[in-house]
C-alpha cells in the first residue's frame, strides 16, 4: 500500500527547493533522495546509481548532445537567417507573406535543430523585427513566434521524443515519422490564421526580394537539404536516429565552416563551450528527474495509480483527459524535460494497460509539451521572445501567446480523434 507520508515528503521537499530558487534538476534530485532516505530506508539508495546508469547508458542518449551541438553550429552559422529570407522572398507577395514565411522558416528549422528555444532565438531574431516593420500587430508577431518555435519539439528530430523513446523502449524512428504530419497540420493552421490577420494594403518595396529570390534560394539550398539528409536516412533505414545526429553534425560543420564560411575554426571553440553548457543544463534535469522518478517507483505511486484506475473500470478516454489536464497544469510551472521524465514512468504503464499505441501516446504527450513551452508563467519560449525584445513587458508577450495555445489544442484534439494522423504514416 502506498504511503501518504512518502508522497507528502516528496512534494514538500520539491516545493521548498523550488521556493528557495534551487535549479529544477537539483530540486528534483534532492527531493527524490530525501524521500528514499526517510521513507523506504537507506538500503534502497543503491537504486539511485543503478537507475542512472541503466538510463544514461542507453545508446539513444548520445543523440541529445549531438543534436544540441548541431543546433548550436547552425545557430551561430546563421542557417536560420538564410532559410527565413528564402521563404520571405517567395511568399512576400502573398497576403500576410512575411508572417507565412515566418511559419515556413520555423517549420523548416524545426526539422533541423529539434529545440524550441533555439528556433525562437534563431528565426525570431530576424522575423519579429521584420513583421513589426510591416505593422503586424504585437499580438500576432509574438504569438506566432512562440507557437512557431514550439514546432521544434514536435517535428523531428525532437529531443523530447528521444527522451520518451529511451524511457519507454519505443522506436525513436517511428516517433520521428509520427511527429511530421501533426507538425505540418499546426504549421498550416498558423499560416491560414496569419494570412487572415495580417495588415492590409501595405506598401512594401519588395523589388529586392523578387530580384534576389533565385540567389537566396541557391545560397540556402545546402541548408534546406539537411532535413533530407537526417530524416531521409532514418526513414530509409540507412542509419539510426543517433547515427543521424552524428551525420547532421558533420554536415552542419561542412555547411557553416567550408561552404558559407560564417564560422571559422577559431569560432568552433565557442560553439563547443555553448553546446556543453546547454547539454550539462539539460542532463542535470534528466538526472534529477530520473532520481525523482526512482523515488516515485519505490514508494509505489505508479503501480498504485495503475491498479486504482484499472480496478475502477474508468473509461480510457477519461483517463487520457485527466493526463492531459495534469500535463497542461504542470506545463505552467515546469519545463518540458522535467514533465516528461516525471510523468512518463507513471502514465505510460497506465496507457499501455488501457490499450493505447505507444507511438501515438508519445505524440499526444509531446503535443502537450508544446503547450508547456508557451503557457505562462514559465513558458520558455516567452522568455526567448523577451530576450529578443527586451523593451517589451513580459505580461504583453504572455497575453499575446495565449490565443495561439488554442491552435495547439486543436491539433491535439485532431490527433486524439484521428490516431491515423500520427501513426498512419508508419
Amino acid at each position: 500500500m502506498i504511503s501518504l507520508t512518502s508522497i507528502l515528503i516528496l512534494l514538500a521537499a520539491l516545493l521548498i527547493c523550488l521556493i528557495l530558487g534551487v535549479p529544477i534538476g537539483f530540486s528534483l534530485g534532492l527531493s527524490g533522495l530525501l524521500t528514499i532516505l526517510f521513507t523506504v530506508g537507506d538500503q534502497f539508495m543503491i537504486q539511485v546509481p543503478m537507475t542512472l546508469y541503466k538510463s544514461l547508458s542507453e545508446f539513444v542518449f548520445v543523440a541529445i548532445p549531438l543534436y544540441i551541438l548541431m543546433g548550436e553550429i547552425l545557430y551561430q552559422g546563421k542557417s536560420g537567417e538564410r532559410i527565413f529570407w528564402v521563404a520571405n522572398s517567395w511568399l512576400h507577395r502573398v497576403r500576410g507573406g512575411t508572417g507565412v514565411a515566418t511559419v515556413a522558416a520555423y517549420t523548416f528549422f524545426a526539422a533541423i535543430v529539434g529545440s524550441s528555444m533555439t528556433s525562437v532565438l534563431t528565426i525570431g531574431k530576424i522575423a519579429i523585427p521584420e513583421m513589426k516593420k510591416q505593422k503586424y500587430s504585437k499580438g500576432l508577431t509574438y504569438g506566432l513566434s512562440a507557437i512557431g518555435g514550439s514546432l521544434g519539439i514536435l517535428i523531428p528530430p525532437s529531443i523530447p521524443l528521444i527522451l520518451y523513446a529511451s524511457l519507454t523502449n519505443t522506436s525513436p524512428g517511428k516517433l520521428f515519422m509520427a511527429g511530421i504530419i501533426p507538425g505540418l497540420i499546426l504549421a498550416f493552421i498558423l499560416s491560414i490564421w496569419t494570412a487572415m490577420k495580417a495588415p492590409r494594403g501595405l506598401n512594401i518595396d519588395s523589388s529586392h526580394l523578387t530580384s534576389d529570390r533565385l540567389r537566396n534560394t541557391l545560397k540556402a539550398l545546402p541548408d534546406m537539404l539537411l532535413p533530407v539528409v537526417v530524416l531521409g536516412g532514418i526513414y530509409k533505414g540507412i542509419y539510426t536516429p543517433t547515427e543521424a545526429a552524428a551525420v547532421g553534425v558533420i554536415y552542419a560543420l561542412v555547411l557553416t565552416v567550408f561552404i558559407h564560411k560564417n564560422l571559422s575554426i577559431k569560432d568552433l571553440g565557442n560553439v563547443l563551450v555553448e553546446s556543453v553548457k546547454t547539454t550539462a543544463m539539460l542532463l542535470s534535469i534528466v538526472v534529477g528527474a530520473l532520481v525523482f522518478g526512482a523515488a516515485l517507483t519505490l514508494v509505489g505511486l505508479p503501480k498504485y495509480l495503475s491498479d486504482v484506475l484499472i480496478g475502477l473500470s474508468v473509461s480510457p478516454l477519461l483517463v487520457l483527459l485527466i493526463m492531459n489536464i495534469i500535463w497542461i497544469i504542470m506545463g505552467m510551472f515546469l519545463e518540458v524535460v522535467s514533465i516528461l521524465l516525471i510523468t512518463t514512468p507513471i502514465f505510460f504503464p497506465i496507457a499501455m494497460a488501457m490499450g493505447y499505441d505507444p507511438v501515438w501516446f508519445g505524440i499526444i504527450m509531446v503535443l502537450n509539451m508544446e503547450l508547456a513551452v508557451i503557457t505562462p508563467p514559465v513558458g520558455m519560449n516567452l522568455f526567448a521572445i523577451k530576450s529578443i525584445m527586451p523593451e517589451e513587458p513580459l505580461e504583453l508577450i504572455m497575453k499575446s501567446v495565449l490565443p495561439f495555445a488554442l491552435f495547439a489544442v486543436l491539433v491535439l484534439v485532431i490527433v486524439w480523434i484521428f490516431p491515423s494522423v500520427a501513426i498512419g504514416i508508419l
